[in-house]
């Protein structure tokens, strides 16, 4: 989300999302993900901030995933080739709703289809991940990386119910916020609702570098409404 001009795409098709006309059921601006705040992650770590006093513990300290983090760039650069890293958010879908039902979704994103570049991301996302995972800073997962990057998640809705509320993805589909980012050819129907449609729709919000890797707080809010990074690793 630290680069502009993915703002700049972005931004109209969130704010169309919560302009709909009719609105749409269960959407509001807090559980709309600020295009600023936009990522992918590749895991979730607890830190401390200092060295634990059990000098038995294991070293888990920002210090330390900084330091993996840094040697970690040469390998990123070699796997690379000179070429460059790049991800196109050319697919959207929810994660599985309340008892399957479109009607109560939770958590809707963008990521990239398969592809050679996509191939590219995921192996340097797994490197990151095992890397971490070696160095007893990442609890080992079984499943694999799924890269997506989340536009609408009903946990930050604020204020908070004493349910978590889903969002009608059927309608945010049936808008013309989506209409505007639909893939050339890609037409979406949602009105048999006895066969709703399944699986990542083909929207076009552009193909973007990723010339970063960062270490964030969660959680946390910068100037612009970001993650504060607490460490970064430049690609280019």
């Amino acid at each position: 989300g630290h680069n502009p001009a993915f703002r700049e795409k972005v931004t109209p098709f969130t704010n169309a999302l919560l302009t709909s006309e009719p609105a749409i059921p269960g959407l509001d601006a807090s559980v709309i993900v600020s295009p600023r705040r936009m990522h992918f992650t590749l895991g979730v770590m607890s830190l401390h901030r200092q060295s634990p006093t059990d000098p038995d513990a294991p070293i888990k300290t920002l210090d330390e995933a900084t330091k993996v983090l840094q040697e970690l760039k040469p390998k990123i650069l070699t796997m690379l080739n000179g070429e460059r890293l790049r991800v196109s958010l050319d697919q959207m879908d929810i994660m599985r709703p309340f008892h399957g039902d479109p009607e109560q979704a939770n958590v809707m994103w963008v990521g990239p289809a398969e592809s050679e570049s996509t191939e590219r991301l995921k192996a340097v996302g797994n490197l990151i991940k095992k890397t971490f995972e070696d160095a007893g800073l990442l609890v080992k997962e079984d499943r694999p990386l799924k890269l997506h990057c989340t536009v609408v998640n009903s946990i930050y809705r604020n204020p908070r119910p004493r349910y978590r509320q889903p969002f009608s993805y059927p309608a945010i589909l049936a808008s013309n916020a989506v209409k505007s980012v639909l893939a050339p050819n890609e037409v979406v129907e949602t009105q048999d609702a006895e066969k709703p449609k399944k699986g990542p729709v083909k929207v076009d919000l552009g193909e973007w570098d990723i010339d970063e890797v960062q270490i964030c707080e969660m959680g946390s809010h910068g100037a612009e409404g970001e993650y504060v990074a607490a460490a970064r690793c430049p690609l280019v």
